[in-house]
């Protein structure tokens, strides 16, 4: 995910949070289904918990690193058409 949202491949990078998402709703019905299984999944499912919480902060940093650059680009649209409008004043 990381190299993802480098890439700026956000549709990607969403499409493997799905995809996370759907492992561990299959390791949660492994866990019901074999109690065996239930500590080595248990173990997995922290280990995916701290590492969802450092993929949560990294899209979060990008999700800011985006805002401010659509927030620069209405602020040059903005000054553009300002100075379309006092350009024509002329």
């Amino acid at each position: 995910m990381d190299a993802l949202l480098e890439q700026q491949q956000y549709e990607e990078a969403l499409q493997y949070m799905d995809e996370r998402l759907a492992l561990i709703d299959n390791m949660v019905q492994l866990a019901r289904g074999d109690p065996a299984q239930r500590q080595a999944v248990a173990t997995l499912a922290a280990a995916l918990a701290i590492e969802d919480m450092r993929q949560q902060a990294l899209a979060s940093s990008h999700h800011q690193v985006v805002f401010k650059q659509l927030a620069q680009v209405g602020k040059a649209n903005k000054a553009g058409q300002a100075y379309r409008m006092n350009s024509k004043e002329f």
